[in-house]
């Protein structure tokens, strides 16, 4: 398949609006609508879509990760690179859930160490160093990761949650954001795979996926009450990725110039068709990112649907695609984009800034220019070699 550009700056604008989001969200005194909506409430902002467009991305680069894989190794090693995948993002997203939820006064090591060297660690395990021409590691290569396992494994021990008289070590209250994204990528490319790498496959996985959680959400008794009731959530999340996955087989049956506009209209059309499902399913519990509900599940894979129709028409059909280019690093290299925030908070505290700073629109605009310098540093880090592949 041959490799879209819009695609890429859809991932760099993503992984740009999840940089600014989290960093907003310390900032107070600023209008609601740039904020998460509460659990209680029924409605969301655009931030509550910004990480189901992660979700919807990473279905869209599904297919082509999915031919180039297995063009390059064999039915077992597939699925091993899919394992090994699952688990990375898994580990990072527990690690990080455990880094915000720490005792700092009662850990064995100072946050300030304990959560930079996280992410050092993280470096140095799933760097995409460089091979010789049969595929091996250098040594030097193979010394970074094991040394960066070293730590992880140091870091769990050293670690402690908890009150007083009562403090534990690292726990699974939650997968953290990098884990739901393992889970999600995991059923989906089960569900991908395993209908045949088809539109109509992939369309009949996503019905049936759905009438599962919907199912689960209007408390049908022999779902709800049952294990699987227990992880709708996941359910929710891989439902927008394989949204992505159906968009992105739209784009792929021809590259002629005439499809162009069919595929523009196709997106479109499933953008619509996703929405009105948002709408129809409203009833079930409302429109709710902390609770995952229906609702908010189908109405974020229409936006993103459209939107990326927008995406697409600008840059590959205009050919305008220069003013997309300070998202390149964080298209390229998502992930290190991602953790390079924690790892200066980590470093310097959440309060290194003065307190004026994240108050309202000085706030704001705060946000906006540290989301800008983390895409500087991407670019420099990007540049000097770094490249994270989970």
């Amino acid at each position: 398949m041959k490799r879209i550009l819009s695609i890429d700056i859809f991932r760099g604008f993503t992984i740009f609006m999840m940089v600014f989001v989290n960093d907003l969200a310390a900032v107070s005194q600023i209008p609601a609508w740039m904020k998460h909506v509460a659990a209680d409430v029924d409605g969301m902002t655009f931030v509550d879509v910004v990480f189901p467009a992660f979700l919807f991305i990473v279905g869209m680069s599904m297919p082509f990760a999915v031919q180039r894989r297995l063009s390059q190794s064999d039915t077992k090693g597939f699925w091993w690179h899919v394992l090994q995948r699952t688990l990375g993002l898994l580990i990072l997203g527990v690690y990080m859930v455990n880094s915000e939820e720490m005792n700092a006064e009662a850990n064995l090591i100072p946050k300030w160490i304990w959560a930079p060297s996280l992410y050092l660690a993280a470096v140095m395990i799933w760097n995409n160093y460089r091979r010789n021409e049969s595929g091996t590691m250098s040594n030097t290569a193979k010394v970074l990761k094991g040394v960066g396992w070293l730590i992880l494994i140091a870091l769990y021990f050293l670690y402690r949650k908890g009150e007083a008289g009562n403090l534990s070590g690292m726990t699974t209250s939650w997968w953290g954001i990098l884990g739901l994204i393992g889970w999600a990528y995991l059923i989906s490319v089960i569900v991908y795979v395993g209908t045949g790498k088809s539109r109509m496959g992939v369309l009949a996985g996503f019905t049936g996926l759905g009438v599962l959680y919907i199912g689960i959400r209007t408390q049908i008794p022999f779902l709800a009450n049952s294990w699987i009731g227990s992880q709708s959530g996941h359910l929710a999340h891989s439902l927008l990725v394989l949204s992505g996955v159906f968009c992105a087989l739209l784009m792929t049956k021809a590259e002629e110039a005439d499809m162009h506009n069919r595929k523009i209209r196709n997106m479109v059309l499933l953008g619509l068709a996703l929405l009105i499902l948002g709408y129809l399913t409203d009833p079930i519990e409302g429109i709710s990112k902390i609770r995952a509900t229906p609702s908010w599940t189908f109405y974020c894979a229409g936006i993103c649907s459209i939107l990326y129709a927008c995406i697409y028409w600008l840059v590959d059909i205009q050919g305008q695609s220069s003013w997309a280019s300070f998202l390149e690093p964080a298209g390229k290299n998502p992930l290190l984009t991602y953790i390079i925030p924690p790892f200066i908070y980590g470093l310097l505290g959440l309060t290194f800034l003065p307190d004026f700073m994240n108050v309202g629109w000085v706030g704001f605009l705060k946000a906006i220019v540290f989301s800008l310098l983390i895409l500087v540093v991407a670019r420099v880090l990007t540049q000097k070699g770094i490249l994270l592949k989970l």
